[in-house]
């Protein structure tokens, strides 16, 4: 996840649907079902408050208590504050002593390695049950400026069919099974898979002409509309340090990072018959690309191949995702995308 406050342009959306997608009515949405001893055709919903562009549901856990959690699919595991996965039996690791956190941020965030048995519940319904890693959140609850518990990451959105929708602000949750495309206009995004998150293969363009292909990681634990690494510095036209007119700084898991904030003339991501188009020509939307030493370093032959590239190009985040309904078929490892209803769903206390 990432924090960032600057000032962007509106964005000016043009969503490209091909008309010959087929449309499939969803099942209906009850809430408080145990989802996974009822009938498939039984989903579930999780409402959420969306505050400075950041979703925040509440769970509860047996032993743990009632959780607010941030929901995050930019976080590979999800997480529970060390004081309160205190309250369960923690448990140490053989293998692992420290764990250290891949993002933003120039101050390395390394943790020792607990991890704390969950079962997360809404109501009567199960939601996500398995290992999370106990974790210190002293710096981000101070830096997101609202109450939170834990991070919902990757790995529950894994085990659903879900249905994120800014403008209604619920989760809808249904059997993998179950997963269908919306009834109405909908494109197909393929997108790339893995444990470690969702990267979306897109095509920027900025207005000196200038074009690049990019794996954007889809990040809900992000305010931003899009955050790049260094490399794209010089197709942007930046040079090694940047203009002070445009210098600007951020907050990540890993401590403050310096930036860059640029216009874009488009964001193409690539779907399954047509692209999602974002459209900057008219209304330039700005984006923030990394000054070197803003993401801490991944490297295949140390954090693997699939976490050095979900950290590699950079993330799209909810400041772009929050004008779309979207939803999230794991077993046919597609993203169906509708228009929201709103444009402006976030709220400030």
């Amino acid at each position: 996840m990432q924090i960032l406050r600057y000032a962007v342009y509106s964005l000016l959306f043009f969503l490209i649907f091909r008309c010959g997608l087929q449309a499939q009515t969803a099942p209906g949405v009850s809430s408080g079902a145990d989802v996974h001893a009822a009938a498939a055709n039984t989903p579930l919903m999780l409402s959420f408050e969306y505050v400075n562009r950041h979703l925040y549901t509440t769970l509860s856990d047996e032993k743990l208590g009632t959780l607010t959690l941030l929901v995050d699919t930019g976080t590979e595991r999800t997480q529970i504050a060390r004081e309160i996965a205190e309250k369960g039996d923690l448990h140490k690791s053989f293998w692992k002593t420290n764990y250290a956190i891949n993002g933003y941020g120039n101050k390395p965030n390394e943790q020792k390695y607990r991890t704390v048995s969950v079962a997360l519940r809404s109501g009567q319904g199960s939601v996500f049950s398995g290992s999370a890693l106990a974790l210190d959140f002293g710096e981000l609850r101070k830096k997101i400026e609202h109450p939170v518990d834990g991070i919902l990451g990757w790995d529950f959105f894994e085990q659903w069919c879900t249905t994120l929708d800014f403008a209604a602000k619920h989760l809808i949750l249904r059997n993998l099974s179950e997963c269908a495309p919306p009834a109405g206009k909908h494109g197909t995004l393929k997108g790339e898979w893995s444990a470690h998150g969702l990267l979306l293969p897109s095509v920027l363009t900025f207005p000196n002409g200038r074009s690049t292909n990019a794996l954007l990681h889809l990040d809900t634990g992000s305010d931003a509309t899009l955050i790049l690494n260094t490399q794209f510095r010089a197709t942007a036209g930046l040079g090694e340090g940047g203009p002070a007119a445009t210098e600007t700084t951020g907050w990540g898991l890993n401590g403050g990072y310096g930036g860059d904030i640029v216009p874009i003339s488009s964001i193409d991501i690539k779907g399954e018959d047509e692209n999602l188009s974002i459209d900057g020509r008219q209304q330039i939307t700005t984006i923030l690309i990394g000054r070197p030493g803003s993401f801490s370093k991944v490297h295949w032959w140390a954090d693997g191949v699939g976490e050095a590239k979900i950290n590699r190009d950079g993330a799209i985040g909810n400041k772009i995702l929050e004008h779309l309904i979207w939803t999230f078929d794991p077993a046919a490892k597609q993203i169906y995308v509708e228009a929201a209803a709103s444009n402006n769903p976030s709220k400030t206390p």
